[in-house]
């Protein structure tokens, strides 16, 4: 196990993690963004089509890390244990069943656009638009899940700086292409929304050949593929025991964003279009949160597999604690600014005012939203995918979906009402799914009064005002 992680202070070590992780997210975050920007000067039904494609897009995008989250939980409890080939054995099993399912899902993409889109409500004026951006993502999709498995691998044993350091560049890599591709700036070809598609899939060969090079440079690979492929069976079926509730959980969230699509499309392809925004600036604001998670759930594997149990506990303060101050400075934030970020991305009154009222709605919501994606990483870390996905599948089927719908009744804000209800519902059955492991365990952290916890950190940092 990395020294690092099993040694140093709990805390210092899951800034340490969470940072560079939050970095690399940011950048890859940021290039979804920025397509947003520059397919927003394109007009509203450009922006309308991002929106139907990012919902299939980030629903392939989650079953992948879905399937990675779940092979790092297995290598990190093997790290932590100090079992080297074993690593080597699963990095190669792992690989292969990614290539293989991924280049499966990219053939169903390219040929299933038009039925796909046309179910989730997609006009005929919007689909062209769609398969126009779709179609090429699809065929580098291989590409980025080798990308984001060799990510998880990485970071589960230990090199966490390294593989953001490449997603970061390969942000930027995007960011060129997209303003050459778009708009046919310094000689290259005017390709509109086909253009930003492209500029992605060369950012994605870019992120594969800098984690194979740093898969390779750790050694996570024998010389001998072929042995390691020998005999495999057992780490296929333990990658799909505990990557299946992990795929499950991560992909819910996807199918409820296409649900809410689908309810919008009935609305206005002006509110999809909104959404599409919102929900791209959503995932950048909340990079604070989803960083902290992604360092649990390997830090808390190689803690499980050491037995370092204090360690653990540690680990799931610090979680919920970051969870709650980041979700109360993103709502003031976004109270404060929305109006103007919402008008960089697009000139529509109608999308500005949607995208506004998504945020003075749904913010409300992201101290609770963030305690639930937060112990949903700390039961991976813990090999308990199964309350993870219970709590997902909760959230989406029991909460959002029915709210949502609900909500669809009273128009686009009662669809983000509902939407944002959920999301605190589901954080207060996290909590109490949480509570429930802590006394099941024998932990420490079941006596502890969280309300106290809060007020002694606000008289700390008055204290330290004075």
């Amino acid at each position: 196990m990395s020294t690092q992680l099993g040694a140093d202070k709990t805390r210092k070590v899951l800034i340490s993690m969470s940072v560079p992780i939050s970095i690399g997210m940011l950048s890859t975050f940021l290039f979804q963004v920025v397509d947003t920007f520059f397919i927003g000067k394109l007009g509203a039904y450009p922006l309308a089509a991002l929106s139907f494609s990012s919902t299939l897009y980030f629903f392939v995008v989650a079953l992948f890390i879905g399937l990675s989250v779940g092979v790092s939980t297995i290598i990190g409890k093997a790290s932590g244990a100090g079992e080297s080939e074993r690593i080597q054995h699963i990095t190669a099993v792992a690989l292969l069943v990614c290539l293989l399912l991924s280049m499966a899902f990219s053939y169903l993409g390219i040929n299933f656009v038009e039925p796909l889109f046309e179910a989730l409500g997609a006009n005929p004026d919007t689909i062209p638009l769609i398969k126009a951006y779709i179609v090429p993502l699809f065929y580098g999709i291989p590409m980025l899940m080798l990308g984001i498995m060799c990510g998880g691998i990485l970071r589960a044993t230990g090199n966490i700086k390294l593989p953001e350091i490449i997603m970061g560049i390969a942000g930027i890599i995007n960011l060129i292409f997209d303003y050459l591709l778009i708009f046919g700036n310094m000689g290259f070809p005017e390709m509109g929304i086909q253009g930003a598609a492209y500029a992605t899939v060369l950012s994605w060969v870019f992120v594969i050949i800098g984690m194979l090079v740093l898969v390779l440079k750790d050694r996570l690979l024998s010389g001998n593929i072929r042995k390691m492929l020998t005999n495999s069976a057992s780490i296929i079926m333990d990658i799909f025991r505990l990557g299946s509730p992990i795929v499950i959980t991560q992909i819910a969230g996807p199918l409820t964003l296409m649900y809410i699509t689908f309810l919008l499309a009935g609305q206005s392809a002006m509110a999809v279009a909104a959404f599409g925004i919102a929900g791209r600036l959503e995932t950048l604001l909340l990079i604070g949160v989803l960083g902290v998670s992604t360092a649990l759930t390997p830090f808390i594997a190689q803690n499980l597999g050491a037995k370092q149990h204090t360690r653990i506990d540690e680990a799931i303060a610090f979680g919920g604690k970051a969870s709650t101050y980041s979700g109360l400075l993103l709502c003031l934030l976004l109270y404060l600014f929305i109006k103007p970020i919402a008008h960089i991305f697009s000139n529509d009154s109608q999308v500005i005012q949607y995208t506004s009222k998504y945020f003075y709605i749904v913010s409300l919501s992201y101290v609770l939203y963030g305690l639930f994606v937060i112990t949903s990483s700390i039961f991976n870390g813990l090999q308990l995918p199964v309350n993870s996905l219970k709590i997902m599948l909760i959230r989406s089927f029991v909460f959002a979906i029915p709210l949502t719908l609900i909500g669809s009744r009273f128009g686009v804000e009662g669809i983000f009402i509902g939407l944002s209800v959920s999301n605190m519902l589901a954080g207060i059955y996290a909590a109490y799914q949480m509570r429930r492991e802590f006394h099941r365990a024998n932990s420490p952290l079941a006596q502890v009064n969280v309300l106290q916890e809060y007020k002694k950190d606000i008289q700390r940092v008055f204290g330290k005002l004075k």
